[in-house]
């Protein structure tokens, strides 16, 4: 008798028809008014959706589109000094996950530090940078490390490490006082080896250098973030899957969207096929 299709590998062989890419730079920018409308304009030309943060300490990107519309918008910022070679990270989904292209500028990036960042961060230690095929290989070995998930709790409830270390946090700009809260309840330790991560690595940018300044002997952070983690090592030792912020709420372990949704009024991911009891939805990238 001939072996049964097993349809979930036939389902993952399917190409799909839309390229998401998730990146950012910590660089020093001027003249954002200048480079917001340029950007703005140059993006639009090419059909790209999605969200582009700009601040004076760098570039937050996240965008989706054909594969054409894709490889020019990242020309547009190969073109551009400041954003050469930056890392775009791709992933792929039946739909497009933005309802419009929208370039912003603000304080931060990613919301930390508040007055004076892009200083701030310059005058921060520099925290190493952990491949991921190197932590998976620590997590066999049973390397006495801490994994400290950076994340909200509305996005660990999607998944995270089986060993992870959760600060139970509902905003990035609360982590330093729940960084001192878990030191002082002995939960962390400043010289235990620690190792960040976040979604795509951007937050971890500014929390190990953080923790660094705070007296941390050891802080990593994975390189590239969970989404790289996932690509690099099929997510070994990760419990479910991973929170993103746009329509497709979540990814598995081989980045497609699990087709789960997002209740506004539970703050909290439902699955596939299910329905909320309030019946409210609307997209992740909306509320925060």
């Amino acid at each position: 008798m001939p072996a049964t299709p097993n349809n979930s590998t036939q389902k993952n062989s399917v190409p799909l028809p839309i390229i998401n890419v998730s990146g950012y730079r910590f660089t020093k920018l001027d003249y954002l008014p200048v480079l917001q409308a340029d950007m703005d304009a140059a993006l639009r030309a090419t059909g790209v959706l999605g969200t582009i943060l700009l601040a004076d300490e760098g570039i937050n990107i996240a965008l989706s589109g054909s594969r054409e519309q894709i490889d020019c918008a990242a020309q547009y910022f190969q073109n551009h000094a400041n954003f050469q070679d930056i890392w775009l990270k791709e992933s792929a989904s039946k739909e497009i996950p933005f309802s419009k292209l929208k370039v912003r500028i603000r304080h931060e990036i990613i919301a930390f530090d508040g007055a004076g960042a892009s200083d701030r961060q310059l005058q921060r230690p520099d925290a190493p940078a952990l491949d991921p095929v190197t932590l998976a290989n620590w997590l066999e070995e049973g390397r006495d490390i801490t994994l400290l998930d950076t994340r909200n709790t509305y996005e660990i409830e999607s998944g995270t490490f089986t060993t992870a270390e959760h600060l139970n946090i509902a905003h990035f700009r609360d982590f330093q006082e729940a960084i001192k809260s878990a030191l002082s309840e002995g939960r962390l330790s400043l010289d235990k080896p620690t190792v960040t991560f976040c979604t795509g690595g951007i937050r971890c940018e500014k929390a190990a250098p953080w923790m660094l300044e705070q007296g941390f002997k050891e802080v990593y952070q994975i390189d590239g973030g969970v989404l790289n983690y996932f690509e690099q090592t099929g997510g070994k030792h990760w419990d479910g899957d991973c929170f993103v912020f746009d329509d497709r709420v979540e990814v598995d372990k081989t980045l497609r969207p699990t087709g789960a949704t997002w209740c506004t009024f539970c703050q909290l991911t439902i699955a596939a096929n299910q329905t909320c009891s309030c019946q409210s939805s609307l997209t992740a990238m909306e509320i925060v």
